[in-house]
């Protein structure tokens, strides 16, 4: 059998704590989400394929799980594909909003309770996007 081999479909283990990721078919895309802390993996494309598509992210990112610690460590996360080192990126239209992406797979880490948080761009949020901040020139 000559099948390509797609990382994908082999399991993962969440970047924070290393407990294995379970895997959701969400539609035609397929996302890997902690049992234990709640967070998600998403793979390069994914998560604008997601936020489109699922509504308040609210049937997959249910916010932290109960009773969930998240273990701290001094190293960095490293991806779940590739295992090169995660960096922290911060959403331009969110900035409240911190996620962990893959510079070399482009996949994406999210804390729990972070997709809801982006699917759900607020009058607020959009306001203060637009709006100067208090003391900075207006220009006419």
């Amino acid at each position: 059998m000559n099948a390509a081999h797609n990382p994908a479909d082999h399991p993962i283990h969440c970047p924070h704590d290393q407990v294995a990721m379970e895997r959701l078919k969400i539609g035609e895309n397929f996302i890997d989400r902690c049992p234990t802390c709640g967070g998600i993996w998403l793979d390069r494309h994914e998560i604008a394929r997601i936020i489109d598509r699922t509504p308040s992210g609210s049937t997959l990112d249910a916010g932290p799980v109960r009773g969930a610690r998240r273990r701290h460590s001094i190293d960095r996360p490293h991806c779940p594909r590739d295992r090169s080192p995660l960096i922290e990126m911060i959403d331009k239209n969110q900035p409240h909003v911190v996620v962990d992406a893959c510079t070399v797979c482009g996949g994406v880490y999210l804390d729990a309770g972070e997709l809801k948080d982006l699917s759900v761009y607020t009058l607020g949020e959009r306001l203060r996007h637009v709006l100067p901040k208090p003391g900075s020139p207006i220009s006419i």
